[in-house]
């Protein structure tokens, strides 16, 4: 697979649990990574469970977390993914956040905006993308 198709994967697989999830009523901030062999391994921060999350821990969680997966020699992508709310003039619009990297050196935020639909179901907007810096992987 391409560095792009394995990124397609993951977001396929990651979008379809925040889906499902907030047609559920919610979710907390969650990550995932993409292996060698096409495994996805979701990772949820031990403060989700306990309802104690604050920034700072989500971040350090995360830095734990990714440096240990990537330590592996087996992860090819990775991701966080968050539930947002965005300011879209005078109202807050809901969004799902995702930051994904590959360990060929990319990375992108993504932005996919949704509405809750009458029968509980969640409908996503086209994404909005953009080039960012990695986090996670270190730049080869």
């Amino acid at each position: 697979m391409t560095p792009e198709e394995e990124k397609a994967l993951l977001l396929r697989v990651v979008v379809r649990i925040a889906q499902s999830r907030l047609e559920k009523g919610g979710f907390a901030p969650f990550g995932a990574t993409l292996g060698s062999s096409r495994d996805v391994q979701l990772l949820i921060p031990e403060t989700a469970k306990t309802g104690t999350m604050t920034v700072e821990l989500v971040d350090a969680y995360w830095k734990m977390q990714m440096a240990r997966a990537i330590g592996s020699g087996e992860v090819r992508a990775l991701c966080t993914v968050a539930d947002v709310r965005e300011t879209d003039g005078e109202k807050l619009v809901p969004g799902v956040f995702i930051h994904i990297e590959h360990c060929a050196g990319d990375a992108e935020d993504i932005l996919y905006r949704y509405a809750k639909l009458a029968n509980a179901q969640i409908a996503f907007q086209e994404p909005r993308c953009g080039k960012t810096a990695l986090q996670f992987f270190k730049v080869m």
